[in-house]
Protein backbone atom coordinates (compact mmCIF):
# COMPACT_ATOMS: atom_id res chain seq x y z
CA UNK A 1 0.00 0.00 0.00
CA UNK A 2 2.74 2.38 0.51
CA UNK A 3 4.35 1.65 -2.58
CA UNK A 4 1.68 2.05 -4.35
CA UNK A 5 0.49 5.13 -2.47
CA UNK A 6 3.98 6.68 -3.32
CA UNK A 7 3.87 6.17 -7.57
CA UNK A 8 0.83 7.97 -7.30
CA UNK A 9 2.35 10.92 -5.51
CA UNK A 10 5.26 10.90 -7.87
CA UNK A 11 2.93 10.26 -10.87
CA UNK A 12 0.80 13.48 -9.96
CA UNK A 13 4.22 15.06 -9.82
CA UNK A 14 5.82 14.15 -13.08
CA UNK A 15 2.03 15.16 -14.47
CA UNK A 16 2.46 18.27 -12.91
CA UNK A 17 5.71 19.24 -14.63
CA UNK A 18 4.75 17.73 -17.55
CA UNK A 19 1.71 20.13 -18.02
CA UNK A 20 0.36 18.52 -21.08
CA UNK A 21 -1.00 14.65 -22.05
CA UNK A 22 1.98 12.38 -23.45
CA UNK A 23 1.72 9.94 -26.33
CA UNK A 24 1.86 6.46 -26.43
CA UNK A 25 5.16 6.26 -26.92
CA UNK A 26 6.15 8.71 -24.29
CA UNK A 27 3.87 7.15 -21.79
CA UNK A 28 5.85 4.13 -22.32
CA UNK A 29 9.40 5.56 -21.51
CA UNK A 30 7.69 7.61 -18.22
CA UNK A 31 6.20 4.14 -17.46
CA UNK A 32 10.06 2.82 -17.70
CA UNK A 33 11.35 5.33 -15.93
CA UNK A 34 8.95 4.83 -12.68
CA UNK A 35 9.62 1.20 -12.46
CA UNK A 36 13.20 0.93 -13.01
CA UNK A 37 14.91 5.01 -11.05
CA UNK A 38 15.57 5.85 -7.40
CA UNK A 39 11.71 7.01 -6.63
CA UNK A 40 12.81 9.52 -4.30
CA UNK A 41 15.82 11.06 -6.63
CA UNK A 42 13.74 10.95 -9.66
CA UNK A 43 10.94 12.71 -7.55
CA UNK A 44 13.03 15.26 -6.57
CA UNK A 45 14.68 15.71 -9.91
CA UNK A 46 11.41 16.32 -11.31
CA UNK A 47 10.32 18.88 -8.66
CA UNK A 48 13.90 20.52 -9.36
CA UNK A 49 13.21 20.96 -13.00
CA UNK A 50 9.94 22.66 -12.03
CA UNK A 51 10.95 24.42 -9.88
CA UNK A 52 13.65 26.06 -11.78
CA UNK A 53 11.60 26.64 -15.22
CA UNK A 54 13.50 24.96 -16.81
CA UNK A 55 11.70 24.37 -19.65
CA UNK A 56 13.26 27.04 -21.78
CA UNK A 57 16.29 24.54 -22.32
CA UNK A 58 13.63 22.00 -23.43
CA UNK A 59 15.07 22.67 -26.94
CA UNK A 60 18.33 21.89 -26.38
CA UNK A 61 17.93 18.75 -24.11
CA UNK A 62 15.60 17.25 -26.57
CA UNK A 63 12.43 17.11 -24.32
CA UNK A 64 11.52 17.53 -20.62
CA UNK A 65 12.57 13.82 -20.36
CA UNK A 66 15.82 14.96 -21.09
CA UNK A 67 15.46 17.52 -18.29
CA UNK A 68 14.43 15.26 -15.73
CA UNK A 69 17.45 12.75 -16.64
CA UNK A 70 19.81 15.65 -16.80
CA UNK A 71 18.72 16.53 -13.09
CA UNK A 72 18.82 12.73 -11.99
CA UNK A 73 21.56 11.66 -13.62
CA UNK A 74 23.67 14.52 -11.97
CA UNK A 75 22.16 13.51 -8.32
CA UNK A 76 23.36 10.23 -8.74
CA UNK A 77 27.03 11.79 -9.46
CA UNK A 78 26.53 13.54 -6.16
CA UNK A 79 25.69 10.84 -3.83
CA UNK A 80 28.46 8.92 -5.44
CA UNK A 81 31.07 11.50 -5.01
CA UNK A 82 30.07 11.51 -1.38
CA UNK A 83 31.72 7.93 -1.26
CA UNK A 84 35.42 8.43 -1.38
CA UNK A 85 34.77 10.86 2.05
CA UNK A 86 32.79 8.15 3.67
CA UNK A 87 35.34 5.50 2.92
CA UNK A 88 38.18 7.20 4.17
CA UNK A 89 36.50 8.74 7.42
CA UNK A 90 35.25 4.91 8.04
CA UNK A 91 38.71 3.53 7.06
CA UNK A 92 40.51 6.10 8.97
CA UNK A 93 38.34 5.12 12.71
CA UNK A 94 38.94 1.28 12.01
CA UNK A 95 42.76 1.77 11.76
CA UNK A 96 42.90 3.95 14.63
CA UNK A 97 40.54 1.60 16.81
CA UNK A 98 42.50 -1.48 16.12
CA UNK A 99 45.79 -0.01 16.85
CA UNK A 100 44.69 2.11 19.64
CA UNK A 101 43.02 -1.28 21.53
CA UNK A 102 45.63 -3.46 20.94
CA UNK A 103 48.62 -1.31 22.42
CA UNK A 104 46.22 -1.01 25.28
CA UNK A 105 45.42 -4.84 25.61
CA UNK A 106 48.69 -5.82 24.93
CA UNK A 107 47.67 -7.98 22.60
CA UNK A 108 46.05 -7.63 18.84
CA UNK A 109 43.24 -10.19 19.59
CA UNK A 110 41.99 -9.11 22.99
CA UNK A 111 38.38 -9.21 21.14
CA UNK A 112 38.55 -13.16 20.95
CA UNK A 113 38.09 -13.07 25.18
CA UNK A 114 34.41 -11.64 23.94
CA UNK A 115 33.59 -13.63 21.01
CA UNK A 116 34.09 -16.37 23.76
CA UNK A 117 32.47 -15.40 26.15
CA UNK A 118 29.27 -14.91 23.79
CA UNK A 119 30.07 -18.22 22.18
CA UNK A 120 29.28 -19.52 26.12
CA UNK A 121 26.37 -17.44 25.82
CA UNK A 122 28.04 -15.36 28.42
CA UNK A 123 27.08 -11.03 28.93
CA UNK A 124 28.50 -8.09 29.50
CA UNK A 125 26.75 -9.09 33.41
CA UNK A 126 29.54 -11.92 33.25
CA UNK A 127 33.08 -9.32 33.13
CA UNK A 128 32.64 -8.10 37.26
CA UNK A 129 33.35 -4.91 38.73
CA UNK A 130 36.11 -4.46 40.90
CA UNK A 131 36.53 -1.87 43.53
CA UNK A 132 37.24 0.65 42.02
CA UNK A 133 33.87 0.27 39.77
CA UNK A 134 35.73 -0.58 36.58
CA UNK A 135 35.34 -4.05 34.92
CA UNK A 136 38.61 -5.67 33.33
CA UNK A 137 39.22 -6.50 30.01
CA UNK A 138 42.46 -8.40 29.87
CA UNK A 139 43.37 -6.68 33.25
CA UNK A 140 42.82 -3.22 31.83
CA UNK A 141 39.99 -1.24 33.73
CA UNK A 142 37.42 0.22 31.54
CA UNK A 143 33.84 0.95 31.82
CA UNK A 144 31.06 -1.01 31.51
CA UNK A 145 29.86 0.64 28.38
CA UNK A 146 32.87 0.29 26.86
CA UNK A 147 31.91 -3.93 27.65
CA UNK A 148 28.38 -3.67 26.86
CA UNK A 149 29.48 -2.01 23.40
CA UNK A 150 31.54 -5.14 22.83
CA UNK A 151 29.37 -7.38 23.32
CA UNK A 152 26.79 -5.90 21.32
CA UNK A 153 28.80 -5.24 18.32
CA UNK A 154 29.57 -8.99 18.78
CA UNK A 155 25.90 -10.17 19.18
CA UNK A 156 25.27 -9.09 15.70
CA UNK A 157 27.97 -10.80 14.02
CA UNK A 158 26.31 -13.78 12.01
CA UNK A 159 27.44 -17.04 12.00
CA UNK A 160 29.51 -16.43 9.35
CA UNK A 161 30.92 -14.03 10.05
CA UNK A 162 31.71 -15.37 13.53
CA UNK A 163 33.24 -18.28 12.14
CA UNK A 164 35.49 -15.61 10.17
CA UNK A 165 36.53 -14.39 13.57
CA UNK A 166 37.03 -17.64 15.14
CA UNK A 167 39.41 -18.48 12.33
CA UNK A 168 43.36 -18.82 13.22
CA UNK A 169 44.11 -17.28 10.18
CA UNK A 170 42.04 -13.95 10.43
CA UNK A 171 43.80 -10.93 10.55
CA UNK A 172 43.55 -8.76 13.58
CA UNK A 173 41.95 -6.09 12.29
CA UNK A 174 38.82 -8.14 11.10
CA UNK A 175 36.69 -7.63 14.16
CA UNK A 176 36.78 -3.64 13.01
CA UNK A 177 35.85 -4.53 9.47
CA UNK A 178 33.22 -6.54 10.11
CA UNK A 179 31.24 -4.25 12.76
CA UNK A 180 28.92 -1.47 10.97
CA UNK A 181 30.35 1.90 11.03
CA UNK A 182 27.73 2.87 13.82
CA UNK A 183 28.75 0.11 15.89
CA UNK A 184 32.27 0.99 15.79
CA UNK A 185 31.05 4.67 16.27
CA UNK A 186 29.67 3.25 19.89
CA UNK A 187 32.99 1.59 20.69
CA UNK A 188 35.16 3.83 20.80
CA UNK A 189 33.04 6.88 22.30
CA UNK A 190 31.89 4.29 24.95
CA UNK A 191 35.18 5.58 26.60
CA UNK A 192 36.99 7.80 23.95
CA UNK A 193 40.36 7.89 26.06
CA UNK A 194 40.80 3.89 25.08
CA UNK A 195 41.07 5.01 21.53
CA UNK A 196 41.30 9.33 21.26
CA UNK A 197 40.57 10.31 17.78
CA UNK A 198 42.97 13.19 17.93
CA UNK A 199 41.95 16.29 19.99
CA UNK A 200 38.42 15.89 19.23
CA UNK A 201 36.21 16.02 22.33
CA UNK A 202 33.43 13.41 23.02
CA UNK A 203 30.52 15.67 22.02
CA UNK A 204 32.56 16.93 19.01
CA UNK A 205 33.14 13.55 18.29
CA UNK A 206 29.57 12.60 19.03
CA UNK A 207 27.65 15.22 16.77
CA UNK A 208 30.04 14.84 13.31
CA UNK A 209 29.40 10.64 13.92
CA UNK A 210 26.37 10.99 13.72
CA UNK A 211 26.20 13.17 11.05
CA UNK A 212 28.42 10.55 9.16
CA UNK A 213 26.44 7.44 10.07
CA UNK A 214 22.77 8.82 8.89
CA UNK A 215 24.60 9.86 6.04
CA UNK A 216 26.26 6.65 5.25
CA UNK A 217 22.66 4.46 5.83
CA UNK A 218 21.10 7.18 3.10
CA UNK A 219 24.20 6.91 0.74
CA UNK A 220 24.34 3.01 0.92
CA UNK A 221 20.24 3.14 0.26
CA UNK A 222 20.24 5.57 -2.73
CA UNK A 223 18.57 7.72 -0.55
CA UNK A 224 20.02 11.68 -1.01
CA UNK A 225 21.49 13.64 1.20
CA UNK A 226 20.17 17.08 2.08
CA UNK A 227 22.89 18.91 3.43
CA UNK A 228 26.15 17.29 1.58
CA UNK A 229 28.14 20.22 3.15
CA UNK A 230 27.31 19.31 6.66
CA UNK A 231 28.55 15.66 5.59
CA UNK A 232 31.97 16.52 3.87
CA UNK A 233 32.60 19.16 7.22
CA UNK A 234 31.83 16.03 9.75
CA UNK A 235 34.36 13.84 7.50
CA UNK A 236 36.96 16.56 7.41
CA UNK A 237 37.10 17.34 11.23
CA UNK A 238 37.05 13.47 11.65
CA UNK A 239 39.83 13.34 9.07
CA UNK A 240 41.35 16.33 10.20
CA UNK A 241 41.61 15.00 14.13
CA UNK A 242 42.95 11.68 12.23
CA UNK A 243 45.66 13.75 10.98
CA UNK A 244 44.41 13.45 7.30
CA UNK A 245 43.81 16.26 4.85
CA UNK A 246 40.32 15.69 3.36
CA UNK A 247 40.92 18.65 0.76
CA UNK A 248 44.48 17.17 -0.37
CA UNK A 249 42.84 13.75 -0.56
CA UNK A 250 40.25 15.51 -3.02
CA UNK A 251 42.33 16.78 -5.11
CA UNK A 252 44.02 13.44 -5.67
CA UNK A 253 40.79 11.94 -6.52
CA UNK A 254 40.34 14.68 -8.86
CA UNK A 255 43.61 14.11 -10.63
CA UNK A 256 43.42 10.12 -10.38
CA UNK A 257 42.85 8.21 -13.77
CA UNK A 258 41.38 4.88 -13.84
CA UNK A 259 40.13 2.51 -16.56
CA UNK A 260 36.62 2.40 -17.10
CA UNK A 261 34.72 -0.78 -17.96
CA UNK A 262 33.04 -1.11 -21.27
CA UNK A 263 29.52 -2.16 -21.92
CA UNK A 264 29.40 -5.12 -23.80
CA UNK A 265 25.86 -4.87 -24.48
CA UNK A 266 24.29 -2.87 -27.78
CA UNK A 267 21.01 -0.21 -27.21
CA UNK A 268 17.83 -1.84 -28.69
CA UNK A 269 14.72 -1.10 -28.82
CA UNK A 270 13.56 -2.50 -25.10
CA UNK A 271 16.08 0.17 -23.51
CA UNK A 272 13.71 2.87 -23.15
CA UNK A 273 16.22 4.49 -20.35
CA UNK A 274 18.49 6.74 -20.54
CA UNK A 275 16.39 8.68 -23.58
CA UNK A 276 18.91 9.59 -26.52
CA UNK A 277 20.90 11.55 -27.46
CA UNK A 278 22.47 11.75 -24.49
CA UNK A 279 23.57 15.81 -24.05
CA UNK A 280 25.45 17.77 -22.14
CA UNK A 281 23.62 19.63 -18.82
CA UNK A 282 23.87 23.56 -19.46
CA UNK A 283 26.88 25.00 -17.60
Amino acid sequence: MTIFKREISLSEVLGTYLCYTPGTAETDEFRADLRTLNHTLLRDSIQECHQAEKEKDTANAGSKRHLIHQAYTRKVKELAALYPFLFATENALRAIASESYSQLFKDAYWWRDILSAVKAGQTEAHFLAKGDGKKRVRNIPVNSAFVSACFFATTKFSVKQMRTLEDAECPSTKFYDEMTIRHLFNLIDADLSLCPIGNLQRQQFKNHMMIICDARNEVFHGNPIKNRSSLFTACEIVLDAACFHLGDFDEALRNATYTRQTPSKRRNAKHLLPPRPIVKAAQ
